[in-house]
């Protein structure tokens, strides 16, 4: 006798294979997902950092950056101005980093955590170019 299809044995195999596939993919991808957009915040806060020091620079007037937890706020000459939450990224202590009408900070660089590795944001890079 000609049979076609698949029994319910098979499929239900067929069933578990593909679950333990995914219970042993999903974690890592879930991993590099949040590997990539804590990268893609760290880029957002330092492009933010960057167009803040050029912002100094081109209204001559002092910034003020204040750090704290998942949030940094900034302030432009003595005026509220903005804030930038994270999600992936936090402040390991409160910082503040105050940046003259040259676009200078006072500060070298400032303390962020990803995933509780420690990173540098580096303030004032575009003076090691020049060097």
């Amino acid at each position: 006798m000609n049979q076609r299809g698949m029994t319910l044995v098979e499929l239900l195999i067929v069933f578990t294979i593909i679950g333990l596939l995914v219970s042993v993919v999903a974690p890592s991808s879930t991993k590099l997902m949040d590997k990539a957009r804590a990268q893609e915040e760290w880029l957002v806060l330092d492009r933010t950092v960057d167009s803040l020091a050029f912002k100094a620079y081109a209204e001559a007037q002092y910034v003020e950056l204040t750090a704290k937890e998942r949030t940094l706020q900034w302030t432009v000459g003595g005026k509220p101005q903005g804030v930038l939450s994270l999600d992936y990224l936090r402040f390991d202590k409160p910082q503040q980093v105050l940046i003259n009408p040259n676009g200078l900070a006072d500060v070298a660089e400032m303390s962020v955590l990803q995933a509780d590795r420690k990173r540098a944001l580096r303030l004032n890079r575009w003076l090691e170019a020049r060097r």
